[in-house]
């Protein structure tokens, strides 16, 4: 009987471990779904943003997804740290431009946890190299 239990639970963390790891691919990483245009493939959005109007979309969703970072964070008041909007966006491209396959919110999200370990980052920078 004891022996079954220590089964049982080996099995449902087994389980647990690969449910977990299907959610990370689906769902870019984390257990939340990216709305609109962060549920965008890389590649789709680099050619979309060779339009000027389709940038400034692109700005404007990554500053309610800055928004949203800075609103759920405790010890954060700006995320972006008074960075023009528009370089942060050209970074996001950048980044995007190397890495077809991700989604836009898995971009941004990478930008934002580089934000929280490196207090030296700086987006303007980044964007030139």
């Amino acid at each position: 009987m004891h022996k079954s239990i220590k089964t049982l639970l080996v099995t449902i963390l087994i389980a647990s471990a690969i449910k977990s790891a299907v959610l990370a691919d689906v769902y870019g990483g984390g257990y939340w779904e990216a709305i609109g245009l962060g549920n965008m493939t890389c590649e789709e959005f680099t050619v979309k943003t060779k339009d000027e109007n389709y940038r400034e979309l692109g700005a404007v969703w990554l500053s309610g997804f800055m928004s949203g970072v800075n609103f759920t964070s405790e010890d954060v008041y700006d995320i972006t740290w008074g960075e023009d909007l528009y370089v942060l966006t050209d970074l996001v491209i950048k980044r995007c431009s190397e890495n077809h396959n991700k989604l836009l919110s898995d971009i941004a999200t990478e930008m934002v946890y580089q934000r929280y370990q490196d207090k030296n980052f700086s987006a303007t920078k980044d964007v030139k190299n």
